[in-house]
This record gives C-alpha cells, structure tokens and sequence, in this order.
C-alpha cells in the first residue's frame, strides 16, 4: 500500500520556506478592488469547505463591502434562502433541506443562512446581503416562481409547455417551451419601469436561466460542460450588474474548484466559469481554491442504473499535495497563500513551486468503491498558479453530515 501511495509519502515532508510564506486565514485579504471573489471546494462533501465559504464571507462582507453570496445552485432553488434571509418566515434548517442537492442539507449551510439573516436585521436597508443561485441544471425549482409571478401580476400567457417542466411524467417540447419563454419576457418587457422593480427583474433572469437549460443537453458531454459553465458566468455577470444597483457591487462565489478555477481543471474542458469571468473581468475578479492533505469525503455514489437508489458514503482519501501537507505546521492545521503577492526572487522555491506541476485533489459528486484505485479518479496534476489566484490549504477534512 505504501508503494501504491509513493505520491502520498513523497508529499508527507515540511517545506520551511512554505511554512514561512503561509498566512492564517485570519490574516488573509483580498485586495480592495476585487469584485467577485470564487471560493472553491476540493471537495463537496467536506465540513470544512462549507465553513470556510461563510468565514471568507464574513470577511469581505466587513472588509471590502461585499452584499451578495451566491452558490452552485439554481436561481430558484435560492429563492425561499434570500427571503428568509431578508426577515420571512421560515427555518433556515428546513429551507437548506428543501434545496435540490443533498450537499447543501447541513448544518454549515444553515449556520449561513442564520447568520445573514441576524447581520440583516442589525443594519440599513442598503446594506443588507442577498443570497443567490447561478446554475441552470434544474429548472423545475425555477418554473413555480415564474408562474407564480405571472399569476400575481394578471400577466395572461400560454404556459401549458413550460408548466411541463415540474413534471416528470411529461415531456417538453423545447421550442415550444422557448416560444413561450419569449413571450413571457415580451410581456414582462413591458412592466419596465424607470426605476429598479427587483421582482421584475428577478423574474426576467428566470426566463433566462430556464432559457439556458432548453439548450443545455446536447450530444456531445464536452461541450455540455462548456456550455454549462459559460452559463454559470453570464448569471453570475446578471447577479454583479444587479448589486451594482440596489448593494455594494460585490459578490462572492462558492462553487467547486473546478468551476472557480482560472482554467478548466480538465484537460479536455475548453473553458471554465471563472476562467469566463477572469476573461472579462481581468483582476476584478480572484479565485480562491481550496485542498485537503487527507480528507474523509461524503460522496453521492455512482448508481448502477437510473432506477436505483441513491446514496452517499464515506470515503478517505489523500491528495498527494505536498502544499498541503505544510497545514499540519499551524496551529489550527490549515493556512492561506497567495499567489499573486509572492516574490519570484525573495520567494522563489515557493514562487516556483506554485508555478509547476503540483498534485492536488479534486472529487465532484459520483463516486465508487473501485475508484479509490484510481488516483486519477480523485488527484489532478496542474499548476496551482495557474487555476488560482491563492488557495486555502487543510491538513485534514471531515465529511458533511447531510439530511436526506
């Protein structure tokens, strides 16, 4: 097994000049004119990740004025979390339980709903933070909202297609759900007023998101990656221009690694979400990734068939990550670099270490017993440096504990 795991043992030695260049994350910042911060995850299924997107949250909310918290998750699926958020009725328990993805039924996301909620009700109307959603996978969660909007503005459009989407038993037709999607936005076009409706133009990006899901299965499963995460940046362009009207014109991500990441951590992949919003917005925009050393990772396993039951397990894991490996110095096992601020001259071997090929762990949803064989299953070999702008480094990850 040690022969099997020569990267692990390899990677298991101090690097004093790492240590030395770390920061805590208590000491970490992000410059001031930054205005979309991605706060990765190696991992979905770690406590850890989860926190560290509320605690960097907490951060740029008092440091740098940012308003907005927005996740890998649908529009609509966010929804019932920005109104409970803003003082509605609800339990921040149950709302996390009722999103679409299991990995966000946990304490930790709850805990970030309970604490945007109570900084909501201690300052001005101006200054309070929204909670938003910028995938586009499940319109189901989305289509209700709409139609809901359209009912309570008397808003008379054929729906009959679009109304399909909430149930499984039916089946689309995407033109005609399209068509209809026009035609809702050409009506709701004509609501605009002069100064800034927040509903309407919530319900407008709706028609969008929904827009993008009818063009998002396509033959080749390549370029549905690529097409999913240009989408995830045009909303997330939506989400910016929006506080730039009603917030502070900030706004963090939380999201996977590789969604985040300034490149595509597949080599395959011809773009990213953040590697779209790096493009557009040049250093406006920093990614923070995140990886484990060791980890024991809450994963949903791979189904045999779609008729079979899913499940999520627990599996231990190592990164192989020499960088990492430098968190078991500190004393809370974990620490920050920044990559964009190193010397290449007073810090060259940390310079040129995050400047070459380093591995790194990286497991998304879907996961089986066989794959622990598998170093490429759950390990990538890129350039930190080049997929972010700095990373936050753990000795050791816990599982998530989510409700089912």
């Amino acid at each position: 097994m040690i022969g099997f795991n020569y990267k692990t043992v390899l990677a298991s030695h101090k690097i004093k000049d790492v240590v030395e260049a770390g920061t805590t994350v208590e000491e970490f910042t992000i410059p001031s004119d930054v205005e979309i911060v991605g706060v990765g995850e190696a991992t979905h299924g770690n406590k850890e990740f989860q926190e560290i997107k509320l605690e960097i949250f907490k951060k740029l909310v008092k440091d740098n004025g940012f308003t907005a918290f927005a996740i890998e998750a649908d529009y609509g699926d966010c929804l019932a979390a920005n109104e409970y958020i803003q003082g509605g009725e609800g339990d921040a328990r149950e709302i996390v339980n009722n999103m679409m993805f299991t990995l966000y039924h946990t304490d930790e996301m709850a805990d970030t709903l309970e604490w945007m909620r109570d900084y909501n009700m201690a300052v001005n109307e101006n200054q309070k933070l929204r909670f938003y959603g910028f995938d586009m996978q499940n319109p189901d969660v989305t289509v209700p909202y709409l139609l809901d909007y359209l009912k309570k503005n008397n808003i008379d459009v054929e729906t009959s297609e679009l109304e399909k989407l909430t149930d499984y038993e039916a089946v689309a037709k995407g033109e005609n759900v399209k068509k209809e999607l026009a035609d809702i936005r050409t009506e709701l076009n004509k609501k605009s007023k002069e100064y800034l409706d927040y509903d309407l133009e919530s319900a407008l990006h709706m028609t969008t998101t929904i827009s993008q899901y009818m063009d998002y299965e396509k033959p080749d499963q390549i370029e549905m990656l690529d097409y999913r995460d240009k989408c995830m940046a045009e909303n997330v362009t939506w989400i910016l221009d929006l506080e730039k009207q009603i917030g502070g014109g900030k706004v963090m991500l939380g999201a996977h690694d590789g969604h985040i990441g300034k490149i595509s951590q597949l080599g395959y992949q011809k773009t990213s979400m953040g590697g779209e919003l790096k493009e557009k917005y040049g250093d406006k925009y920093y990614s923070l990734g995140t990886d484990f050393f060791k980890t024991t990772d809450n994963i949903a396993v791979t189904r045999e068939d779609e008729n079979s039951e899913s499940q999520r397990k627990n599996y231990s894991l190592t990164s192989a990550d020499p960088l990492a490996y430098q968190a078991k110095y500190f004393d809370d096992k974990r620490y920050c670099l920044d990559f964009t601020t190193l010397s290449e001259t007073e810090q060259k071997s940390v310079y040129d270490m995050v400047h070459s090929d380093v591995t790194m762990g990286s497991i998304g949803e879907g996961f089986a017993d066989v794959y622990c064989l598998m170093h490429w299953a759950y390990r990538i070999d890129k350039v930190p440096a080049d997929l972010y702008d700095g990373m936050v480094f753990y000795y050791k990850t816990n599982p998530i504990e989510p409700e089912n």
